[in-house]
């Protein structure tokens, strides 16, 4: 029987060496080959191979019931005569027990001290197959419970699996679902962020039409006061008097509008056959067909450079260029002049076209520093070729430092010797470099910078030109 040997050594267990230890596992070895598992540091059942502690072989309890169950087969197989002790006072083989004494007795024993009738007398194989059924009764409880208790083990271990897959599933799920809002919450975001942008575009076109509409009324009531005027007699002298104040009115607005702050309304007239201004505004004919109007005192400019009798640039003055691929609605920048500088009032002469060239038509050079700081966009010479300057003092001594920042719109000249053939190319900043200045800068983008951004990442770049520029002025 495999229960009666060890599992390490596979010798049979007795009451000497071989003695068997129960494992905290349930299974069994003999003490000899526990204690040189345990020298050995090899702490695990030779069955089951799980772990278990002990110092010494003493710390590992004896399996008492298997003991017995031993001795009792020991007993059992050995039931020849000649392996039964003897009676030391007879020298005969003990065959018998005395179960009212409880001894065990021989022949001689039977005859001279156990024949009385009190005495229950039985043979040695009746008393061990006795002694067997009781070891074994005893035993099984203890068996099965280890068979219990290993039962129970694996009935947790499988419940604690399925608890692990239900977590598991929950998880992923749980991430699912997690997954779902975020994007969700994404979409919402954009479209709110899509409706703010469409809500601010709508209320600065509203805002255009209503001064639009403004300035045309003003048109208007100018136009039939000068209709009214030329209807009558060119002879009357009352007619002559109203004429030459109505012409004074008019140049006093016209100042005005000189000394005025411009501010991001774009003027379209339609009283340019005042034949009482001819000296006073110029125009130039935009591809929507409007008319922009400019004060020509800003825009003389001979061999000689601009005139040194010109008043100086209104502070906070606005240009725009529009932007737009084949097909496809103009989209606008707006440009407030930083300064009074040589190289802002050529600006103002090529947005107006006042001298046959203007920056209609041109299209991206190319992008510089992509994706770092100082990161520009650059706009093509305007004559599609090497942009000479319209204006010989259009210098970088013409200037004042700024600090690079997003939007800020700075002329191509770094250096008078080196870039005297393209002074009269721009280009402008998409991103800000800290610490850096730059001695070129004569205007920043206030609005449409967005646009600009979108332009350099596009990958039809070179599709998208200038289709009309012009210059903002505000009337009262």
């Amino acid at each position: 029987m495999e229960e009666t040997e060890c599992i390490v050594c596979f010798s049979r267990y007795d009451d000497e060496e071989h003695r068997p230890r129960s494992l905290p596992c349930g299974h069994a070895m003999c003490s000899d080959c526990l204690e040189t598992a345990i020298k050995e540091q090899s702490k695990k059942c030779p069955k089951c191979r799980k772990l278990y502690s002990a110092s010494n072989v003493n710390d590992i309890s004896i399996n008492y019931p298997l003991e017995g169950v031993i001795k009792l087969l020991n007993i059992s197989k050995g039931t020849k005569s000649n392996d039964l002790p003897e009676c030391p006072e007879h020298q005969l083989q003990l065959s018998h027990r005395c179960t009212t004494h409880r001894a065990w007795i021989c022949q001689g024993c039977l005859k001279e001290d156990h024949s009385s009738e009190s005495c229950k007398i039985i043979k040695v194989s009746d008393e061990l197959s006795i002694k067997k059924s009781t070891q074994l009764d005893q035993t099984k409880p203890t068996v099965n419970g280890f068979e219990e208790t290993c039962k129970k083990a694996d009935d947790s271990r499988n419940q604690c699996k399925e608890q692990i897959n239900i977590c598991n599933e929950d998880i992923i799920r749980y991430e699912t679902m997690i997954k779902q809002l975020q994007e969700g919450i994404q979409r919402k975001q954009n479209s709110r962020t899509q409706m703010q942008k469409t809500l601010e575009t709508f209320d600065q076109k509203l805002d255009n039409l209503k001064c639009k509409k403004r300035f045309y009324d003003q048109a208007v009531t100018i136009l039939n006061s000068s209709e009214t005027i030329r209807s009558v007699s060119q002879s009357s002298v009352e007619v002559q008097n109203e004429t030459k104040k109505l012409e004074l009115i008019s140049q006093e607005i016209i100042k005005e509008v000189e000394l005025m702050t411009f501010v991001r309304y774009e003027l379209l007239l339609y009283f340019i056959g005042l034949k009482m201004w001819p000296e006073l505004i110029c125009t130039s004919f935009s591809l929507q067909n409007t008319f922009h109007i400019f004060p020509n005192t800003y825009l003389k400019s001979d061999k000689k450079g601009i005139d040194d009798n010109a008043p100086p640039l209104p502070e906070g003055l606005l240009t725009f260029l529009d932007f737009a691929r084949p097909d496809e609605a103009p989209r606008r920048v707006y440009m407030k002049m930083l300064g009074n500088t040589a190289r802002a009032r050529q600006h103002l002469i090529l947005v107006s076209g006042q001298q046959g060239k203007s920056y209609r038509g041109v299209k991206f050079s190319g992008l510089t520093a992509a994706g770092q700081p100082g990161e520009s966009l650059e706009i093509q010479p305007y004559d599609g070729n090497k942009a000479m300057p319209l204006l010989k003092d259009v210098t970088v001594t013409d200037v004042v430092k700024n600090e690079i920042k997003a939007g800020l719109v700075t002329g191509y000249g770094f250096s008078d010797k080196y870039n005297k053939g393209n002074n009269a190319m721009f280009s402008v900043f998409l991103k800000g470099n800290p610490g850096y200045t730059c001695k070129s800068a004569f205007a920043q983008v206030t609005s449409g910078l967005e646009i600009l951004k979108e332009i350099a990442k596009s990958n039809e770049r070179e599709n998208i030109k200038v289709v009309d520029c012009g210059v903002v002025l505000y009337w009262p």
